[in-house]
């Protein structure tokens, strides 16, 4: 049975993942969820700006340690006194006051074998066991990359004065650990949590999906250039000017960059077997196809505006994603 967290929480950090995660079969379902509450609670964290850098630093390396270790109430408590009074968004606030529940989930994850019972119903209550104790290992493993990037991410640009990416793959690797991570993250739960989840074996579907994942923060970055550099932040390597013109003109080059891993993605859903997954794997994909379209037609004014396909669009992309061919 899922979480009660799983259902309430995360449609109030997420309007689009929460229609995926409804999509997915149930022996995804749960361990994508907590994977995502786990991972915002974190991005939450690191991006409050209203807090000092040094706090926000602390706060990721603690969140390690709390994800492993039963001790947590001193970084909770930090949490409650110095963190969740200054969060503006609702979602947000909830799941930070939710963390010691979450934190449970994930505890629960590693000593039931129940959820995985419902799903793998001829396996043995040994191998049960196994298969989520493996899911309960991969999240510690995303959420360890995710940590990693997020933190470095608050020690070049704000611990720091000069920081700037000068090579492709410097934000290359950040995309990977922050974004790319996850699509390896999914596929490796598929494996463990679904029979005959892809046509395609391990190895393929992992680098596809981290790709798929390193074009969706591509996308987030490009929508977000005004906003970084209000912030004192240029994702995008190598540049000498950061005036409208020539961030706009670089930008082009990386919006094609995100469409090739796009294309990635759409390889990975394809490959699926199960309707539901691949109808939940599609739709990040069409809903950034939607959104590098509305990139392409951007001025700098719309970028400072916010570039963001409607509810609507999401809805039909939903749709489109449900009647994907086989």
């Amino acid at each position: 049975m899922m979480n009660p967290l799983g259902k309430t929480i995360l449609k109030d950090v997420s309007r689009s993942f929460y229609l995926s995660m409804r999509l997915l079969p149930k022996g995804m379902r749960e361990p994508i969820s907590l994977g995502y509450l786990l991972a915002r609670a974190s991005d939450t964290l690191a991006d409050t700006e209203e807090l000092d850098p040094e706090l926000r630093s602390e706060m990721l390396d603690g969140f390690v340690k709390a994800l492993t270790d039963d001790q947590r109430a001193p970084w909770l408590a930090r949490l409650a006194e110095e963190v969740i009074p200054r969060q503006k968004h609702e979602g947000e606030k909830v799941l930070l006051q939710n963390m010691e529940g979450v934190f449970r989930w994930l505890d629960a994850l590693d000593e039931s074998p129940s959820s995985t019972a419902e799903v793998v119903h001829y396996a043995s209550p040994e191998e049960s066991q196994s298969l989520a104790a493996q899911q309960h290992a991969a999240i510690l493993r995303v959420m360890g990359h995710i940590l990693h990037g997020q933190k470095l991410d608050i020690e070049r640009f704000e611990l720091r004065d000069d920081f700037r990416f000068t090579l492709d793959a410097e934000l290359e690797e950040y995309c990977y650990l922050v974004a790319g991570c996850v699509g390896e993250f999914w596929t490796e739960i598929g494996f463990i949590s679904l029979p005959n989840f892809s046509k395609v074996d391990a190895a393929k579907m992992n680098r596809w999906g981290a790709n798929y994942g390193k074009g969706l923060q591509l996308i987030n970055i490009l929508r977000d250039l005004p906003n970084d550099l209000r912030a004192g932040r240029c994702y995008l390597p190598g540049m000498e000017s950061i005036e409208p013109e020539a961030i706009m003109e670089e930008s082009r080059r990386w919006r094609e960059r995100a469409r090739m891993y796009l294309a990635d993605g759409a390889s990975y859903a394809h490959a699926l077997n199960h309707r539901r997954t691949r109808t939940a794997t599609a739709l990040p994909g069409m809903i950034g196809a939607r959104t590098l379209d509305l990139l392409d037609r951007a001025d700098w004014s719309t970028l400072e505006s916010g570039v963001k396909i409607s509810r609507s669009e999401v809805y039909r992309c939903a749709w489109d994603a449900l009647w994907l061919p086989i």
